[in-house]
């Protein structure tokens, strides 16, 4: 995209889109998010109801590399039945996570 793309109205969009999720039950975990830096937005999906889906913590963030913006998407999931048992490594992961920009 270019340098000029409008990252707060797409950050924004992403919030937004993950709140729908949350009113309809998908998501039970919505915040803005930083690493290394960068704002972003990070939701975390309900725990499934079937316990061999994954369970899944997202975070959305644009960069500015290489004179143009970029989305980066981290997505860590794990088995629903492991899901409680891995969140503080993934949230660890996460927050660990340096991006170049």
């Amino acid at each position: 995209m270019d340098e000029k793309f409008p990252t707060d109205v797409s950050l924004k969009a992403f919030y937004d889109g993950a709140k729908t999720r949350s009113k309809n039950g998908e998501v039970d975990e919505l915040k803005w998010l930083e690493i290394d830096g960068l704002k972003g937005v990070e939701f975390r999906e309900s725990n499934p109801a079937n316990r061999m889906i994954a369970g899944a913590f997202s975070g959305s963030l644009n960069r500015k590399y290489a004179g143009q913006v970029q989305l980066v998407n981290l997505l860590l999931a794990s088995a629903g039945k492991d899901f409680s048992r891995h969140q503080d490594a993934m949230y660890g992961i996460l927050y660990s996570t340096k991006i170049v920009h």
